[in-house]
């Protein structure tokens, strides 16, 4: 869905547009997510992914019947992050059911891998000459796809759940969700995903805008660096120290943004891409590490859709208020706004865990 803003663009949407559109589909996945993260502790993580599947391909299908700016696209987009929120808190829960605790960081970092992958489809499509307007058939196909993943789904162990609906009680959620060292995680998972949410939604629009001829191919250099630190340096957080390892992430995403701010070239823009890229091979195992580790088992699924509800909160209100800065001011300086952003937030971060972070 990377390559959606380039359809929004050749239908003529403005920034500000595009990043609501994009926005949109955080509606969806906040509205879903308190079911999701109960019925991943009660009713097991298989039938969760087989719902959450259906709606993402349904969601994307509907990208045949968008042809202009109207409400359908932002329907589309609701279903599509209904479905994508869906799967992306219930394959996270289950991989980490999986995964020892004392290498779950580096697990996550391996298994996330596969939620990388995908990224590649964008700069291949571009090779293969799909142009903006052919996205309108391009990403129902993709939707597609998804739905083949049911197949392999059946072998999929479903470790055992609470399976109680009581178990799952308001007050016990409440209290695991608000402890105290939870906080700085909270935090750092704001500003991450709201550097991802700006990057993705404005990183191939800003580089069509400065006249690179294919400007897909960034995420060629996005997936290579967020593949390369976890297939190469996996094990780091963990011998490191996650925190550690996940501030500096933070800060070379950062360091992204303020090189794509001042990008001309297609060159330009990959070294911005890559940097981009190598901060989430780190920042997205090692925040998702340490949500896991700091809330009780019986409430993963609910503590995995928190986590991953945060991102659509800053989807939603960053993307959108980023897209406006970029039409008042300029694309250059709302890519330096985010990167200052980063900063700030990182320096946050670390305070925040030195003064909660060990505190229950």
């Amino acid at each position: 869905m990377l390559l959606l803003p380039l359809y929004l663009g050749h239908l003529g949407a403005s920034r500000a547009q595009i990043g609501s559109v994009m926005a949109a589909a955080s509606v969806g996945g906040l509205l879903g997510r308190p079911l999701v993260g109960w019925g991943l502790d009660v009713l097991g993580r298989k039938p969760v992914l087989v719902a959450g599947s259906l709606v993402l391909s349904l969601g994307m299908a509907l990208v045949a019947l968008v042809t202009s700016m109207g409400p359908m696209v932002y329907v589309m987009r609701v279903l599509v992050g209904l479905g994508a929120g869906t799967l992306f808190a219930a394959y996270f829960t289950l991989a980490s059911d999986r995964i020892p605790a004392s290498r779950r960081t580096e697990g996550l970092a391996l298994f996330g891998i596969s939620g990388l992958l995908p990224l590649l489809v964008n700069p291949f499509s571009d090779q293969l000459g799909i142009e903006p307007a052919q996205l309108r058939w391009f990403l129902p196909a993709v939707g597609a796809l998804v739905l083949t993943s049911l197949l392999f789904l059946p072998g999929v162990p479903d470790p055992a759940t609470s399976r109680t609906p009581g178990a799952v009680s308001v007050r016990s959620v409440g209290l695991a969700l608000t402890r105290l060292s939870l906080m700085p995680v909270w935090l750092a998972t704001i500003v991450f995903a709201g550097l991802v949410a700006v990057f993705m939604s404005f990183a191939t629009v800003a580089a069509e805008a400065q006249g690179v001829e294919r400007p897909a191919t960034l995420w060629l250099y996005y997936t290579l660096g967020a593949i390369s630190v976890r297939l190469l340096g996996a094990k780091l957080p963990d011998r490191v120290g996650p925190v550690k390892v996940g501030a500096a992430a933070l800060a070379s995403y950062s360091f992204g943004f303020w090189l794509a701010s001042s990008a001309t070239t297609g060159s330009d823009f990959a070294a911005a891409a890559l940097f981009a890229g190598l901060g989430h091979g780190y920042a997205y195992p090692v925040l998702a590490g340490q949500v896991i580790t700091r809330t009780p088992m019986a409430l993963r699924g609910m503590a995995v859709a928190a986590f991953t509800g945060l991102w659509e909160v800053a989807r939603l209100v960053l993307a959108p208020g980023f897209g406006a800065l970029a039409d008042r001011t300029s694309d250059g300086f709302m890519l330096q706004s985010a990167s200052l952003f980063g900063a700030v937030g990182v320096a946050l971060w670390l305070g925040l865990e030195a003064l909660l972070g060990r505190k229950h």
